[in-house]
């Protein structure tokens, strides 16, 4: 019996070594795809630094996708927060796309009214309305307005507001969703309710004065095109002040929540009133931080100040997320006035790099991977990056997106192996 026993002890850890011998193997094909690509069509590219470094802060990150990969029983959360190379989306629907395949989707996560506040949205959803907004972004830090979740607020008095909210699939992915999560102002706001496009009534919202200016409903259906209507109920409400909205559907995976807003620097972020307490309600599993590339353009280039900034703006988000680890990002090599090479971004590298050691904090260093400084003569060369000489090309940003992910990859199998 006793002999029995072992050997079905035997077989049980043969089973399992075998199990994540196939998910590693199936993670390493994946990855081989995206570094194929990147070393054969672009020589810059330097494989050998595309890692994280001090990945182990990541390990319960890496638990979650191993658990969810293994049994399909978790709901991962990634929140990533960057400046305009976010916001546009192309770099993190790349990952977002690469993690759900890989993953399972569990919704499209936060859209925000970039466009209604009159800025540029991603490509991947629509945020509309029936009227004009007042609006802005978190960089005018002395505007009357305070800014929640996802950089940008949109006001209004008018009771007959309408917002409309379309998400497109993309991917081979589909982002119907059911669960809403709701940021707004809840002192003196109008009500709202959700209807289909048909004018049928599909869910009010009711405001919850435990979870401040964040309400949840669910609705009956999946959808991919909702109407948000406001609603008067009394004297004392006299306006709509919208955030944004999470967008979930009942499946287990990936939700890959990306908050970026041109011009951003940390300090912005730090002054936006609700943001880091907000972020808590996206119950974020990952927190990456991409900023850098506006500090880099700022002259002069104080390496104090912008160091204290970083460190404010972790402080924040470490306060409301406790247990979340953080994965810092450098920003790749750019221009300066379009046509000078910018050693502050090599600066900015620096002061990244040095933080995330000092704080037991991940980094990514994009900047050496993409090339490292006055790389950004080949990005432009191989059609990777716009004439400003800052912002990449669609392709650009993709290629990023894949280093990213590819670089996690990297650090999940090593997890994994080691289990």
């Amino acid at each position: 019996m006793k002999e029995g026993r072992r050997v079905n002890r035997r077989q049980t850890t043969d089973d399992r070594r075998q199990r994540i011998a196939r998910i590693a193997f199936t993670v390493v094909c994946c990855l081989w795809s995206v570094v194929c690509v990147a070393q054969t069509k672009y020589p810059f590219i330097h494989e050998e630094r595309n890692e994280i470094v001090g990945d182990k802060v990541l390990n319960g990150f890496f638990e979650k996708l191993y658990q969810q990969k293994t049994q399909n029983n978790q709901r991962i959360n990634v929140l990533q927060i960057g400046d305009s190379h976010i916001q546009a989306d192309f770099l993190s629907a790349q990952v977002r796309t690469n993690f759900q395949k890989n993953f399972g989707n569990a919704g499209r996560g936060l859209v925000v009214p970039i466009k209604v506040a009159g800025s540029n949205e991603p490509f991947n959803y629509r945020f509309t309305s029936n009227i004009k907004c007042y609006g802005k972004r978190c960089v005018y830090i002395g505007d009357s307005l305070d800014y929640g979740i996802g950089g940008f607020v949109v006001k209004t008095s008018d009771d007959t507001a309408q917002f409309r909210i379309r998400t497109f699939d993309y991917g081979a992915l589909n982002y119907s969703f059911h669960k809403i999560t709701l940021f707004y102002q809840q002192d003196s706001s109008y009500n709202f309710s959700i209807e289909d496009t048909s004018g049928n009534l599909l869910a009010s919202i009711q405001k919850d004065s435990s979870t401040r200016n964040v309400s949840t409903t669910t609705l009956s259906i999946n959808t991919n095109d909702i109407i948000l209507k406001a609603h008067r109920n009394d004297s004392s409400e006299n306006s709509a002040t919208l955030y944004g909205l999470n967008l979930e559907n009942d499946s287990n995976g990936i939700i890959y929540h990306a908050i970026g807003v041109n011009g951003a620097e940390a300090f912005q972020y730090v002054h936006a009133k609700y943001f880091a307490e907000q972020t808590q309600m996206l119950h974020p599993d990952l927190l990456i931080l991409s900023l850098g590339t506006n500090e880099a353009n700022r002259r002069p280039f104080n390496k104090e100040l912008t160091a204290a900034r970083l460190d404010s703006l972790v402080k924040q988000l470490q306060l409301y997320n406790p247990n979340t680890p953080i994965l810092l990002t450098t920003p790749p090599d750019s221009y300066y006035g379009r046509k000078y090479y910018n050693p502050a971004v090599s600066a900015m590298h620096v002061i990244l790099v040095d933080y995330s050691k000092e704080h037991d904090l991940a980094v990514w260093d994009l900047f050496s991977a993409s090339g490292g400084f006055k790389s950004c003569y080949q990005w432009k060369k191989y059609k990777l990056m716009r004439k400003d000489g800052v912002h990449f090309s669609r392709a650009g940003y993709e290629l990023q997106g894949n280093l990213l992910y590819e670089a996690l990859m990297k650090s999940y199998n090593k997890y994994v192996n080691a289990k």
